[in-house]
């Protein structure tokens, strides 16, 4: 099985951040709301610094991203990146995995919003998250503790 390490994110990988969630959400966004480029660049920009970023790492190579805030009684999956051509190699299920015991780490559950129309939700479903809400476009999903 080949290494897939971490490392945090630094200002000097905004770009290629930002590229990486154009090329895993714009349709998923595209299709719920539309894809205002300059809007969604903004957007990220201002929501999501680098500091709340891990970039994963197969082998050295830079593959994949998450990023994780520490709330009083939660963590929060802001988004977890990893493009097409890296899915379904259990690579995802590994980045998870690593969040996963974080949370256990904090002993707090692991909350995330996926949209309805990606099928990510199924992913973590899967992987023992349970729906705790919806709006109109997203689902809450919440990963708990072993008892």
């Amino acid at each position: 099985m080949n290494e897939l390490t971490f490392r945090k994110a630094t200002v000097q990988d905004m770009d290629w951040l930002y590229a990486l969630f154009r090329s895993t959400m714009k349709h998923h966004i595209e299709q719920t709301w539309g894809w205002d480029e300059l809007f969604q660049k903004h957007g990220f920009a201002e929501n999501l610094p680098a500091s709340s970023f891990t970039i994963a790492l197969l082998d050295q190579e830079a593959i994949g991203a998450y990023s994780l805030m520490e709330k009083t009684d939660h963590l929060w999956l802001d988004m977890l990146l990893l493009p097409e051509q890296f899915q379904g190699r259990g690579l995802g299920s590994r980045l998870l995995e690593t969040i996963q015991k974080k949370a256990l780490a904090r002993k707090k559950p692991l909350r995330l919003s996926v949209l309805k129309i990606n099928s990510a939700h199924e992913f973590y479903l899967k992987r023992g998250f349970v729906c705790c809400g919806e709006d109109d476009w997203s689902l809450k999903l919440e990963w708990r503790l072993p008892s």
